[in-house]
């Protein structure tokens, strides 16, 4: 199958979406955060916010909590407690419910899905309305070079996306996120299972987008987050430990836990049993 296809002059990300108030200055503001599931305590009394756009990475040891929180924040989990504002705007309350939440606020796992069509339907699967009738060649094009794979694949949009390597798959889930203009992106370990080329070009491309939008992401990877984070939020048994500056937390990271998990990338919290 070949599709032909016209770039449309660039806009924004989310440009029909809802907008922060000016006055908070803050893409997501999240209050005292709590979380149980099957009777045991995931997240703790969380309190954080998130600045319009830049990088803030979220650490910690497995089972902290991290991934559970992404859930909360785009609406996967639902029975927490607490307050989740985006936009200045209830995540409880949000305009066309959950499905418009999780296009406004995009997710991207660690192991790619993509769906058994063709590359150029994984792009445009989550586009609606006028845009998939009107706009979804372009919109199609731009995201896959915002996700570096456009040069890659734009003779074959039209073969499986299986027959693309993991690390190109990666790519495509990627630009199948970015084609519905999420304002805000959750990052689950995204580049955890990728060769050090995917790596880059994941990297880059997030890079770049970081300068229009806020990017929550995962990592394990110290070298990684200590490369790439304006912020660091540091999570140990759901309870959020210490919140800085990259520079400032590598430098001269405040609590005990902080410099004890970066000498040993373990804390107290890295037991059995616990969960998240």
């Amino acid at each position: 199958m070949g599709v032909t296809m016209k770039l449309a002059p660039r806009r924004l990300l989310g440009q029909e979406m809802p907008r922060p108030e000016a006055a908070s200055a803050r893409a997501l503001r999240v209050r005292r955060l709590g979380l149980r599931l099957a009777g045991q305590i995931i997240l703790r009394d969380l309190s954080f916010s998130l600045p319009t756009r830049g990088i803030t990475m979220l650490i910690g040891p497995s089972g902290a909590g991290k991934s559970s929180l992404l859930r909360c924040l785009n609406g996967l989990f639902s029975q927490w407690s607490g307050e989740i504002e985006i936009a200045a705007h209830d995540v409880r309350r949000w305009p066309g419910g959950g499905d418009a939440l999780r296009r406004y606020v995009g997710l991207l796992g660690q192991k790619p899905t993509p769906f058994p069509c063709s590359i150029y339907d994984n792009v445009v699967f989550g586009l609606r309305g006028w845009r998939r009738r009107r706009r979804a060649g372009s919109l199609a094009a731009e995201s896959l070079r915002q996700a570096a794979l456009w040069e890659e694949v734009r003779d074959r949009l039209g073969q499986p996306a299986a027959q693309l390597s993991i690390g190109q798959q990666q790519r495509l889930c990627l630009a199948r996120a970015l084609a519905v203009r999420p304002r805000l992106l959750l990052l689950d370990e995204p580049t955890a299972s990728l060769d050090p080329r995917s790596t880059q070009l994941i990297e880059q491309a997030l890079q770049a987008l970081s300068r229009r939008i806020p990017l929550l992401w995962v990592s394990h990877d110290l070298s990684q987050v200590e490369r790439l984070a304006q912020r660091v939020l540091f999570v140990c048994d759901g309870r959020l430990i210490e919140d800085a500056r990259g520079v400032d937390f590598f430098g001269h990271p405040r609590r005990l836990e902080s410099r004890e998990f970066l000498r040993w990338n373990v804390c107290d919290c890295d037991m059995p049993g616990k969960g998240g």
